[in-house]
C-alpha cells in the first residue's frame, strides 16, 4: 500500500500537469498541426502525453530513491534492486536475459498478490500504449507495427533502467509487449468503433454550429 501511495502521489500530479501543459503548448505553438486533426484526437494526444509522464515516473524512479523514502524493497528471497537472491549467486545480478526466469521465480518465491502485482503490472501498465498508438497514429494501425513500436519502446526503458539502479529483465520487455498487444486488440475489436462514433457526433455538432452561424448573417 505504501508503494502504491508513493507512486500515486507523484504520477497523478505529473499526469495532470503534463496534460494541461501539453494542451497549452499544442494550442500556442503548434496550431498549424491541428488543421488536419480533430478535437477528439487533440484530447487523446494530451492524454497520451500525460500517460507518458506517468510511465517515466513509474519506470525511471531509482530504487535507491524509493528505499530512501522509507519503503522496504527487500524480503527473504528478493534483493534491493529487484533481483531474486539466487540470481546474485549465479553471477547475473542486475540483469536477466533468460525468458520466463523472473516469472518462474515470482511463482516460486513470492506470494500470490506480490506475483500478480509485479507480473500483471507489467502487462497492465502498457495496455494504454497499444490503444493510444493505434488510435492517434493511423499509420501504426497494424499488429506488426504495434509489436515493433512497443518492443523498441520497452527496450529503451530497460536500457535506461540499467544505468539508474533498476533491474533489467527480458521478462519485463515481453510482458510490456503483451500488454500493448492486448490494448491494440481491445482498440481494434471495440474501442475504435466507439471512438469513431464520438468523432462523428462531434463533427456533426461542428457542422451544425457552422450552419447556425451562417444563418445568423
Amino acid at each position: 500500500m505504501r508503494l502504491f501511495l508513493f507512486f500515486a502521489a507523484r504520477t497523478i500530479p505529473a499526469f495532470i500537469i503534463t496534460f494541461v501543459v501539453f494542451s497549452m503548448v499544442r494550442v500556442k505553438f503548434f496550431s498549424h498541426r491541428k488543421i488536419n486533426s480533430s478535437g477528439f484526437r487533440e484530447f487523446l494526444l494530451s492524454l497520451f502525453a500525460g500517460y507518458l509522464a506517468f510511465l517515466v515516473i513509474m519506470l525511471f524512479t531509482p530504487n535507491s530513491y524509493i528505499a530512501n523514502s522509507g519503503i522496504n524493497l527487500t524480503n527473504e528471497n528478493f534483493d534491493f534492486v529487484g533481483n531474486f537472491k539466487d540470481r546474485i549467486t549465479s553471477g547475473a545480478w542486475g540483469v536477466n536475459l533468460v525468458p520466463f526466469r523472473t516469472i518462474k521465480n515470482y511463482i516460486k518465491y513470492s506470494g500470490f498478490l506480490h506475483t500478480m502485482t509485479n507480473v500483471m503490472g507489467n502487462v497492465i501498465i502498457f495496455l494504454p500504449f497499444g490503444i493510444f498508438v493505434a488510435e492517434i497514429f493511423p499509420k501504426a494501425r497494424s499488429l506488426s507495427k504495434i509489436l515493433v513500436i512497443t518492443f523498441f519502446s520497452s527496450f529503451f526503458v530497460e536500457f535506461i533502467q540499467f544505468f539508474i539502479g533498476r533491474s533489467v529483465d527480458i521478462d519485463d520487455l515481453m510482458l510490456n509487449v503483451l500488454g500493448s498487444v492486448i490494448g491494440y486488440f481491445i482498440w481494434k475489436k471495440n474501442l475504435r468503433f466507439k471512438f469513431a462514433k464520438k468523432k462523428r457526433k462531434k463533427l456533426k455538432k461542428t457542422e451544425m454550429a457552422k450552419i447556425d452561424k451562417k444563418a445568423e448573417f
